[in-house]
């Protein structure tokens, strides 16, 4: 059985999965420097398919994908590499669950998968449900002091007004 309504489907790259890349050129891909690629490897955010020539690192095309999703998070989105790390936990969890989805025809068995796959989908949403709040707390302070400074200046310049200019 297939999964008509695209619960657990995913779009397909438009790059060539098979193609080897060096890490010079996923770094200049991502914008980001060999080391960032090499720290990301070290904390477990993305791992190089192999290396060649000794110890020159080589990316398949899912993993230049992942490191290309792991900057879009960090820059678009502003997360923290911990906070990256959990939404690429559960995309890894979501691609998994879609894999034993596509491998079964047995209803019980992908509507199992279905049900973890929203359990998952879940947490994340709640976690950055989490984030958001915080971020909007952080703006609503912000505005509020920039009422407060508002209003000073305000203050400040009625002061300025009522005073007479100083004859000199």
């Amino acid at each position: 059985m297939t999964d008509p309504r695209g619960i657990l489907d995913k779009a397909t790259p438009t790059g060539d999965s098979e193609r080897i890349v060096r890490i010079g050129e996923v770094a200049r891909l991502c914008g980001v420097t060999t080391r960032t690629l090499r720290y990301w490897e070290e904390i477990g955010l993305v791992a190089p398919s192999g290396q060649r020539h000794g110890s020159e690192r080589v990316y398949s095309g899912s993993e230049v994908e992942r490191a290309q999703r792991i900057r879009e998070l960090q820059v678009l989105l502003g997360f923290s590499l911990a906070e990256i790390r959990v939404v690429l936990e559960t995309e890894d969890v979501l691609d998994k669950l879609r894999s034993a989805y596509k491998a079964t025809a047995r209803a019980e068995i992908q509507r199992r998968l279905v049900v973890e796959a929203i359990d998952a989908n879940d947490k994340l949403v709640g976690r950055l449900d989490d984030t958001l709040a915080r971020v909007k707390d952080f703006r609503d302070e912000r505005v509020a002091t920039a009422k407060r400074m508002r209003a000073r200046a305000a203050e400040l310049d009625a002061e300025i007004k009522a005073v007479p200019p100083r004859r000199q």
